[in-house]
């Protein structure tokens, strides 16, 4: 059985890719590892917690990250009408009774990865701070994953955090050049391209979700309420971009993926208007050695399928 590690800055999408993987028969997740993002680090420590109890499979160990970016101010606590002020839509959910563990989330992802080389696939969903001081603290650690796969950039896209940059990759772009260029192991990258235009959970999809009659599920759309409401303003219609949902797709499902580029590939870290975006050398100017691959088309109803299936 697949093993994974995850981590998270648990917001409502966050949480519905976390249900995807905690009830999928082929993966085992072993662990969740939480950073601030989408909300403070304690937030989505407690949202990581709530939604292991939701998904009501079993309870990997959850271990809390870092609070803050490596350099830069983060956006945390900047922008209330994607997840609400709890990061899933301010719906009074109730504590949770699971707790997290006591061991640091980079001490924790240092040590399992050393002592289990070649046996790990790392999923990220938030930005990639905590991988960062792995690849900082312990060089050559990060190698001995088998995959990474990161919910991150815009592929041949516009932003959605500034006019060029993805929120994860917006909140720490010096945690995810670091990344880039000190991994040393399978990079790929899914996009927020992958989950608007035809990628899109139409009003119809929804609907079609929530005449399933599945608690679990209508808790899924339930906590996504911001998005929505938000997505009528930006596309013209009460839609779903489930991106972090997206990722853990192509995690989990690798064949949804059916054009990518392998590439040079690096962060923009001078702050400027392009500080956050992600440079993918698809021509090879550089004369550098790929290290990513980033996906720009996915199976658009085998994605719907992975993630509905999934939560039903």
């Amino acid at each position: 059985m697949r093993k994974l590690l995850i981590d998270t800055d648990v917001g409502g999408d966050d949480a519905v890719a976390l249900v995807m993987a905690l009830r999928d028969p082929k993966v085992q997740v072993e662990a969740i590892t939480t950073v601030m993002g989408n909300v403070s680090v304690e937030q989505a420590t407690k949202n990581a917690l709530i939604t292991i109890e939701r998904a009501g499979t079993y309870a990997p160990p959850v271990y809390q990250g870092l609070t803050t970016g490596v350099l830069n101010q983060p956006l945390v606590g900047k922008n209330y009408t994607i997840h609400g002020r709890d990061g899933m839509g301010d719906l009074g959910l109730p504590e949770p009774r699971l707790q997290p563990e006591k061991e640091h989330a980079v001490d924790f992802l240092i040590r399992t990865i050393e002592a289990h080389p070649g046996e790990y696939e790392l999923v990220t969903l938030g930005p990639v701070t905590n991988l960062a001081w792995v690849s900082l603290r312990s060089p050559g650690t990060l190698a001995k994953l088998k995959r990474i796969t990161m919910m991150m950039g815009t592929g041949p896209y516009f932003g959605n955090a500034t006019p060029l940059a993805e929120g994860n990759a917006r909140m720490d772009p010096e945690a995810l050049d670091i990344v880039l260029r000190d991994a040393g192991t399978e990079l790929v990258l899914v996009g927020w391209n992958l989950c608007i235009n035809e990628y899109l959970f139409t009003p119809e999809d929804l609907q079609s979700i929530r005449d399933s009659g599945s608690p679990l599920a209508n808790w899924c759309l339930d906590i996504n309420h911001n998005l929505v409401e938000l997505n009528e303003k930006r596309f013209g219609a009460p839609a779903l971009d489930f991106a972090d949902p997206a990722a853990m797709a192509v995690a989990l499902e690798p064949k949804l993926v059916l054009e990518s580029v392998t590439a040079y590939t690096r962060a923009e870290t001078n702050h400027g208007l392009a500080y956050g975006a992600i440079a993918v050398d698809h021509c090879h100017h550089s004369g550098e050695k790929p290290n990513a691959t980033t996906c720009t088309k996915l199976d658009p109803q085998g994605l719907k399928r992975c993630i509905i299936s999934r939560i039903l």
